[in-house]
């Protein structure tokens, strides 16, 4: 299933992506090497990037046992909410 229409990131791309550590929809950009666009996709890549933190992190194949950190991926509200479409931030 496609996660991002706009830059054409599914499920796999993120997944391998959240496995090389990225944490938050940025770093999954970053790694895709493309950059958020219309934003709608960002509140699912937070709740996988959450769901990775919260169960899978032991899993990580690039993470030794004491990089890997057990709590979720904090969800932060950008201070200005108001003025970005959607109401999300990629951070």
């Amino acid at each position: 299933m496609y996660v991002c229409i706009c830059n054409a990131l599914n499920e796999k791309k993120v997944k391998q992506a959240l496995a090389q550590g990225a944490t938050t929809p940025a770093s999954v950009f970053r790694f895709c090497d493309s950059q958020v666009q219309c934003g709608k996709c960002v509140p699912t890549m937070r709740s996988m990037a959450q769901e990775h933190c919260a169960g899978a992190c032991a899993a990580c194949p690039s993470l030794s046992p004491a990089q890997v950190i057990h709590q979720p991926a904090p969800v932060f509200e950008p201070a200005n909410l108001d003025a970005i479409p959607y109401g999300v931030a990629a951070e």
